[in-house]
């Protein structure tokens, strides 16, 4: 075995290491990407999705109330305090990332509750048909509201998993990379030299 390092080993060794290096930094940024989009798709899944669940939810039960008050006494009354607060849910609904579809859907309940034909407009009618009717309709576009919202969860999931099994992947890459550049530069450091380059 060849006590020293001759010039040639010494430049195979270095490259080898840069080599490895590289391949270290370039696998962590690789890394910082996935990582930063899972993040991103969690919060999404909290801030645009399971936070809109609630709105959809708190919604839902004005209308089963305002349903309930109407088949005891046959009409509606304002309430603005009530008023106040399904507005602030619709504006901070409006303020989450919305899919197309889901704007779509966003308008037209806002239309319900505070369109020329809203639920707004017919407090203190006398017509519980008309007033039930109109939950109702309200009511299908919570339910599709709420579809979106499993749909979106779902594809965000997928996302997030997909994200961590390139990562996962390209972990285990990395691994076997630094095993063969381990393995080389050992050969490189104690095989005999006339191993490595033999004479020709």
């Amino acid at each position: 075995m060849s006590a020293k390092l001759t010039l040639k080993q010494r430049i195979l060794v270095g490259f080898v290491l840069a080599l490895a290096f590289f391949l270290v930094l370039g696998s962590n940024l690789v890394d910082r990407r996935h990582f930063s989009t899972i993040q991103k798709m969690i919060e999404s899944i909290h801030d645009d999705r399971v936070v809109v669940q609630d709105y959809i939810y708190q919604l839902r039960n004005f209308l089963h109330d305002t349903e309930v008050e109407v088949l005891e006494t046959g009409n509606i009354e304002k309430s603005n305090e009530q008023d106040r607060q399904i507005k602030a849910i619709l504006d901070d609904f409006a303020a989450t990332e919305l899919t197309r579809e889901e704007a779509t859907f966003l308008k037209r309940l806002r239309q319900q509750f505070y369109g020329p034909a809203g639920l707004s407009s017919i407090y203190g009618e006398d017509n519980e048909s008309k007033i039930l009717v109109h939950i109702h309709s309200t009511k299908k576009t919570l339910d599709a509201l709420e579809e979106i919202q499993i749909e979106e969860s779902g594809h965000l999931t997928q996302i997030s998993e997909k994200s961590l099994s390139v990562n996962k992947m390209l972990s285990n890459l990395e691994i076997a990379f630094m095993i063969v550049i381990g393995v080389s530069i050992l050969m490189l450091v104690f095989q005999p030299i006339k191993t490595l380059y033999p004479i020709r």
